[in-house]
């Protein structure tokens, strides 16, 4: 369908085109494209896609706009070199201790024991703050039992490791199914049997962005 202004974009509608991005934020093309060379705005979020006006750049959308609100409140505290920092991967390599878990705010007190296994204090791998992150969230909804959390962190442990250290769109989702609860990761569309139902669903590129974050707050 065509209108006075011309031919209809359909976007897809959990994304956001790059126009519209720029108009909704307030922020300008120069800025925009600043913060990707920087790091800031993740190449792997830049999608071209075909519109009946030729190709068109799609991101995210709740991803940009919560990534863009943070960048704007960081940056009146910190340079943008900082910020970047506290965005790089680079946080990702080394280990941390449990006194800097907890002053991150990554978990609360009684968080830790729902990680498997023994965690050395002083040095806290990545993957086990994924882990530590994702319970939180997890003990934040309120409507989990204590098995259905350690089952979440199990498969974090579990899985991740898998993926060579590219975490993508994936969730982690809690299911029921006649009263018996498993997890799975998944990437995309993902559809159960009937009588199972989602109790809970992580964005894990999100707890893994909001990480990197947290720890790059401490070394700046």
């Amino acid at each position: 369908m065509e209108s006075a202004e011309g031919p209809q974009v359909s976007i897809p509608p959990d994304d956001i085109s790059k126009q519209e991005a720029l108009r909704e934020t307030g922020i300008s093309y120069g800025q925009f494209y600043r913060w990707k060379r920087m790091g800031l705005i993740p190449e792997a979020w830049f999608r071209r896609r075909s519109t009946f006006t030729g190709q068109e750049t799609f991101l995210p959308r709740q991803k940009l706009l919560d990534r863009i609100s943070r960048i704007q409140q960081l940056k009146d505290r910190h340079s943008l070199e900082e910020v970047a920092e506290m965005l790089s991967p680079d946080v990702a390599i080394r280990h941390y201790s449990l006194d800097e878990v907890h002053r991150a705010g990554i978990v609360s007190s009684g968080g830790v024991a729902f990680c498997p296994g023994t965690i050395d204090p002083e040095a806290v791998s990545f993957l086990e703050l994924v882990c530590l992150a994702t319970v939180e969230h997890l003990r934040s909804l309120n409507n989990l039992s204590e098995h259905q959390i350690r089952l979440g962190a199990q498969t974090v442990l579990m899985c991740l490791p898998g993926l060579g250290g590219s975490i993508g769109n994936r969730h982690l989702v809690v299911v029921v199914n006649d009263g018996v609860s498993s997890t799975a990761l998944y990437a995309g569309e993902c559809s159960f049997g009937p009588g199972a139902s989602i109790a809970a669903s992580v964005d894990l590129d999100s707890v893994v962005q909001d990480l990197k974050i947290r720890l790059g707050q401490l070394t700046v």
